[in-house]
């Protein structure tokens, strides 16, 4: 673990890939068989793409912050006699967490990409979708059971 963070975090290389799978693969870009054509003018980075990153990482934290607010809040105002509404926070809390997971991960990854002029991609299709389909399931779960609480209580 302490490796991985200090290559995220500290800006170190990753190792080298091993000598049989090199063998049959080129490693470097602009080798024989890939897609990339190697830059001949060095890769001048503006400052405004590191606030662009960090700018980003704050909207994800803005996001995460509330959900996670909203749950302590709905956790704060629940009946104490009633243990079913403490779960309606309960089960947005691991939500809120994750958000902030995966904003810390990609600010982190794309400030190493920015930094060490990776050519990219720099996009997340699949976290979003992740995130989005966790909140829509945590969403369904709290309505499902608001009903079972409200037919347990026969109204």
């Amino acid at each position: 673990l302490g490796g991985f963070l200090s290559r995220v975090f500290g800006g170190v290389p990753p190792p080298p890939p091993v000598a049989a799978a090199a063998a049959n693969t080129p490693t470097h870009i602009g080798d024989i068989g890939t897609m990339v054509k190697p830059r001949k003018a060095p890769i001048k980075i503006e400052p405004k793409v590191f606030f662009a990153n960090e700018r980003t990482f704050l909207a994800w934290m803005h996001l995460s912050v509330t959900l996670a607010g909203a749950s302590i809040a709905i956790m704060a105002f629940a009946e104490d006699q009633n243990p079913i509404s403490q779960l309606y926070g309960v089960l947005l809390l691991p939500v809120a967490i994750a958000f902030i997971v995966y904003s810390m991960y990609q600010y982190s990854r794309r400030a190493y990409m920015i930094r060490n002029r990776h050519p990219g991609p720099y996009e997340d299709t699949v976290g979003p979708a992740i995130l989005g389909i966790m909140l829509m399931i945590s969403i369904v779960a709290q309505f499902a059971l608001k009903l079972y609480s409200v037919a347990g209580a026969g109204i």
